[in-house]
């Protein structure tokens, strides 16, 4: 998993969806989370996928980057259904939801500096909580720099050559040492800088706000739109069933529209 793609892909690009504030993509998010919960409707799901990509295109995300980081829980749910799905629909319906679940959450991350999505989250957890979930970001980008450094130098010290993979397991095991020594005394350091520099218990972020309210708008209209449909297919599944391909249908219409109006804006 590439953390700098994907950070980059947070705090440098462009477009629509960046401009949302985070606290209307996190509703947003938890609605098309509980469309997807609440759904057991394949044609459903796939639908809510679909327009989950067609925000993607419109709001200028890196398609590719998005499907391969929710691939990662549909490979878990791909075995728990083979596992234990009594027939294949159903390990369809498990599959779909966690990919398009996954997805969602995805298309938040990528579009939303990381301070910015626990901002919200800051002001109703503890404030160890909060802040601990800020340091981490800041610390992640510092570990994988030191370990990348670690490994580079435990390999040239070695003279490690390609065919030796028990020797490579033991720079890698040495230099994952080093890196464990070395976040426990980068932990106590940063303790000690915050406390001379006043810290009192909580780090306070400001909360970005909206660049276009329309966008807003228009992803709780459709996060509710999404629901709405999956609640509404749920209760009536009996008579909606023979029309679930509608589901497909309008989102695949949308996605072909965001293709192109994208490919337009490009030229």
């Amino acid at each position: 998993m590439d953390i700098a793609a994907i950070d980059r892909s947070a705090t440098r690009g462009d477009g629509p969806l960046r401009g949302a504030a985070p606290r209307t993509k996190l509703a947003a998010l938890a609605l098309v989370l509980a469309a997807v919960l609440v759904s057991w409707n394949v044609f459903v799901l796939v639908g809510v996928l679909l327009v989950l990509i067609a925000t993607l295109f419109v709001g200028r995300v890196d398609l590719r980057l998005a499907l391969t980081l929710a691939a990662y829980p549909a490979l878990f749910a791909l075995v728990f259904a083979f596992a234990s799905a009594p027939d294949v629909m159903t390990a369809a319906v498990i599959v779909a939801k966690a990919i398009t679940a996954a997805l969602a959450a995805v298309t938040v991350v990528l579009s939303t500096p990381y301070p910015q999505i626990f901002s919200p989250i800051q002001r109703i957890v503890p404030g160890i909580v909060g802040d601990a979930l800020l340091m981490t970001y800041r610390t992640i980008f510092i570990l994988l720099e030191k370990f990348s450094r670690l490994l580079r130098a435990s390999r040239l010290r070695a003279g490690l050559r390609v065919g030796q993979p028990i020797r490579s397991a033991q720079a890698t095991a040495g230099a994952l040492g080093g890196l464990l020594l070395y976040s426990v005394d980068l932990a106590q350091r940063d303790y000690d800088v915050m406390r001379l520099r006043g810290y009192e218990g909580r780090l306070r972020v400001s909360t970005q706000r909206s660049s276009d309210r329309r966008v807003d708008a228009v992803l709780l209209v459709g996060s509710v739109l999404l629901l709405a449909t999956s609640v509404v297919w749920r209760v009536a599944f009996g008579a909606l069933n023979p029309y679930s391909w509608l589901t497909v249908i309008v989102p695949l219409v949308l996605v072909i529209s965001a293709v192109l109006s994208t490919r337009r804006a490009r030229r």
